[in-house]
């Protein structure tokens, strides 16, 4: 019966967006028979050739706006947009027209969804567009960094090899956050464990013993009578601690994550933390030359690729920095001295919470002789060599530090509960 109502509710959602698309299409013809729209379309198209990407968003934006509702909420997952590059690289790369290239993938794809997006985007470049102009009419499925770098590869003939490079950096980045998470899924689990066996002791197996206690009339220590309360307090306002728990977590996700403020706190306190500021910061600078080595040899500008990668961090520490760097590139100054590097012979060097002296002399080193986008590509390997060591020392320590926090929790109840018992013989002679 579900798989039925499922069935009726796909067909009426595909009824739903054909006629939205067509619609849609039909605006589209009446507004190129307007003479005024058509000017200024034909005016930002010019303007756009030689321009750089700074109104890319601006463009993306105003699509958004005008794209119907069932374009408007298609998502692509990773594993997708992997397949998608990976699958139009090798074709591409084997002289498969980029028409026939999509028509293939499209007919690969099992999602209905993916199949329309496909469509619409096989209609653009039927219609005149760039595969990179019509990826812009999605910015909520494709990155802005992504077109850019599709966009660089048709501009320079080279799209098979940026969309190859893209594969491989797309599968390295989601291998480091694979670490990351494994890293830290054991003590995360431990800790779930520990509490959850506290909160049942101190809920179910401590009232029990209290009204034991209760019964025999025994002097408890006072280690026995502060653990007998709070679980006294557990048992009584069991629900009013939950919703004042969840309350919690909820203002704290929103103040720290949803808020300027708040993710400036939390980004400071995370950089004051031994170990994980460390790796927040690396993982942050290797982001950074990722994007940019990629940008950069894919033939993007230098302040064009400061300000895409500025648009891809979560950082917002890092996305003001790289905002003014992209500002002092427009005005003529080199990056390196942005990153506080004065005088390389005399090694004067401003102090940079953000950018390390190793950072702003590669950068120098790279501008000097024109190899910046090298220079970019073996700061990302050192970092990433750096954090995969960190990562298995934190395995490493971090696991019998929980368990010996786990142990001791739980000894302090447990000795709080059998304290009493040298007591009873003594109270019933």
């Amino acid at each position: 019966m579900s798989a039925f109502v499922s069935k009726i509710g796909d067909t009426f959602s595909d009824i739903w967006f054909e006629i939205e698309l067509f619609f849609g299409k039909i605006f589209k013809r009446k507004a190129k028979k307007n003479p005024v729209v058509s000017d200024s379309h034909i005016s930002s198209t010019s303007a756009g050739t030689d321009a750089s990407y700074s109104g890319t968003s601006e463009k993306e934006n105003e699509n958004v706006e005008k794209m119907p509702f069932g374009l408007r909420m298609l998502r692509m997952g990773f594993k997708d947009r992997l397949f998608f590059y990976d699958q139009m690289s090798t074709l591409i790369g084997s002289g498969v027209t980029l028409i026939e290239s999509l028509s293939l993938v499209q007919a690969q794809t099992q999602s209905k969804n993916l199949k329309k997006l496909y469509k619409e985007i096989i209609h653009d470049i039927n219609t005149g567009m760039s595969l990179a102009d019509s990826m812009y009419r999605f910015p909520h499925v494709f990155p802005r960094m992504q077109g850019a770098l599709v966009e660089a590869g048709e501009k320079s003939g080279n799209l098979k090899a940026v969309l190859a490079e893209l594969v491989e950096e797309m599968e390295s980045s989601q291998d480091f956050k694979r670490k990351i998470k494994g890293a830290m899924f054991y003590p995360i689990i431990l800790l779930v464990l520990a509490l959850g066996m506290v909160t049942g002791m101190m809920t179910f197996v401590i009232p029990k013993i209290s009204s034991m206690y209760k019964e025999a009339n025994v002097a408890l220590p006072t280690i026995t009578q502060k653990v007998i309360g709070l679980s006294e307090f557990m048992v009584s306002n069991w629900m009013m601690i939950l919703l004042y728990i969840v309350g919690t977590i909820l203002f704290l996700w929103g103040f720290f994550c949803k808020t300027k403020m708040g993710r400036k706190i939390w980004e400071e306190f995370v950089s004051i933390t031994p170990v994980f500021g460390t790796i927040s910061k690396e993982k942050n600078l290797m982001a950074i030359s990722a994007n940019m080595s990629m940008l950069m040899k894919s033939g993007v500008l230098i302040s064009d690729a400061f300000e895409i990668t500025e648009n891809t961090l979560d950082n917002i520490h890092y996305k003001e920095a790289l905002k003014e760097i992209h500002k002092g590139v427009v005005m003529g100054k080199e990056v390196s001295e942005m990153m506080g590097l004065e005088d390389i012979k005399a090694q004067k060097f401003k102090v940079n919470k953000l950018f390390p002296l190793q950072m702003a002399q590669l950068m120098h080193i790279g501008e000097t002789t024109g190899t910046i986008a090298q220079m970019l590509t073996k700061l990302k390997q050192n970092y990433h060599k750096s954090i995969d060591y960190k990562l298995k020392n934190i395995s490493t320590v971090i696991e019998p530090l929980m368990i010996f926090l786990v142990a001791i929790i739980v000894g302090v109840i447990l000795l709080a509960v059998m304290m009493p018992f040298f007591n009873i013989g003594s109270t019933i002679n």
